[in-house]
């Protein structure tokens, strides 16, 4: 197997973790003959770094490393390269599949083509807000139903994420799919287990939501669920949100509806975190919450999870399918029964107890060593190089 891997689409913190998962599942499972070649850009070029450090070691000859030019850090010089260059990279490479994180596909290359379909922004409604969003949007739409008819394997993130493809493809199917599921890497799962079994101190009246804040992550739900608490259920709770905001007018939206709800004092807007941070977070809080109108997977809930933390979360997309057990599960909307279910976990500790146990059981399911596996048969049943592939 001579395997192109495509990351130039894998901007954000988990494209970036699912690359490297996968990736080095790969390189652990490889045959003597087998040769792999990542494709980056100058803004993504921490993948290289990350990969060695999951690996333990450097990748050696096994792997190559080609750099894209800077302007596929975005997404229209992405697709512009993807369509213009990348069929002549991949002949000159002799590659014989491509695997792409971007979820599409692309016209000219001469392999199978492979996909991994992680982000359902363009699938759902109230997902584009600009025109420029809905006419990235429409063409990300295209693309995505082009890769069901054409494309030789689709790595699904999750089953809702198959139900979404299909769907934007008229109901047909892939020609070959498989349900891969993102993942804790070795070292970080090792890592949330450590500061599980640490003495730190649990905040009892703690929420916590970790996340990228973009408006489908519905955080105003959230902040009503939190006035409902205070109001009419008097539980004083605290809610910390962790993570970018890539809209800064989300932001000051959500800090007005904070304040106007009179719970503004209870709302910490943290911002990014380092990993290690990151992790005492998970450990500390006493609840994760995420009330998200679109999640494909969602890599914090299952990080939380491990760190002992229960979830609640809501029902529309992936999270029952992701968190199992582990979970209690509302409309995104519905505040009200947010506020039950989380005050039910902030005051009753046998219900705590028994949530939090079933989220480590659930969560252990979700390490790259296990959900690669469905990826590396799907890449290895492809076709030999010079068969018609669909393009």
């Amino acid at each position: 197997m001579n395997l192109l891997v495509n990351a130039l689409s894998a901007t954000n913190h988990s494209g970036r973790q699912v690359i490297v998962g996968h990736l080095a599942q790969l390189l652990e499972t490889a045959e003597p003959a087998d040769r792999f070649v990542l494709l980056l850009h100058d803004g993504n070029r921490d993948i290289e770094r990350a990969l060695a450090e999951e690996l333990g070691r450097a990748p050696g000859e096994t792997l190559r490393m080609v750099a894209a030019p800077a302007l596929t850090r975005r997404w229209f010089g992405r697709a512009l390269y993807e369509r213009l260059a990348l069929p002549t990279l991949a002949a000159r490479l002799v590659v014989d599949r491509c695997l792409s994180a971007s979820g599409g596909w692309t016209p000219g290359l001469r392999c199978p083509q492979f996909t991994l379909a992680l982000n359902p922004w363009a699938l759902v409604p109230g997902g584009a807000r600009t025109a420029f969003d809905r006419a990235k949007a429409a063409l990300q739409r295209r693309t995505y139903r082009l890769a069901v008819l054409r494309s030789d394997g689709i790595g699904y993130g999750s089953e809702y994420m198959r139900t979404l493809y299909r769907a934007n493809a008229g109901g047909r199917a892939e020609r070959a799919g498989a349900i891969v599921y993102p993942a804790l890497g070795a070292r970080e799962a090792a890592a949330l287990d450590a500061i599980r079994g640490s003495d730190l101190p649990r905040d009892p009246l703690g929420i916590l939501c970790a996340s990228l804040m973009a408006p489908h992550k519905n955080i105003e739900t959230l902040i009503e669920a939190l006035r409902l608490l205070h109001e009419d259920r008097c539980v004083p709770a605290r809610l910390r949100l962790v993570g970018g905001w890539p809209d800064p007018a989300y932001r000051r939206a959500i800090e007005r509806r904070a304040a106007e709800s009179g719970v503004g004092e209870a709302v910490e807007i943290v911002g990014h975190l380092p990993r290690e941070a990151l992790r005492r977070e998970y450990r500390t809080a006493r609840v994760y919450a995420l009330l998200s109108r679109s999640e494909s997977f969602g890599i914090p809930s299952v990080e939380a999870q491990r760190a002992g933390t229960p979830v609640v979360a809501a029902r529309e997309c992936a999270a029952p399918e992701v968190c199992g057990d582990g979970g209690w599960y509302v409309a995104a909307g519905d505040a009200a029964g947010a506020a039950d279910r989380l005050c039910r976990l902030l005051t009753d500790d046998a219900a705590w107890s028994a949530l939090s146990a079933a989220a480590v059981r659930n969560a252990a399911r979700f390490e790259y060593r296990l959900t690669s596996r469905p990826l590396i048969a799907l890449l290895r049943a492809a076709r030999p190089a010079g068969s018609d592939s669909g393009t």
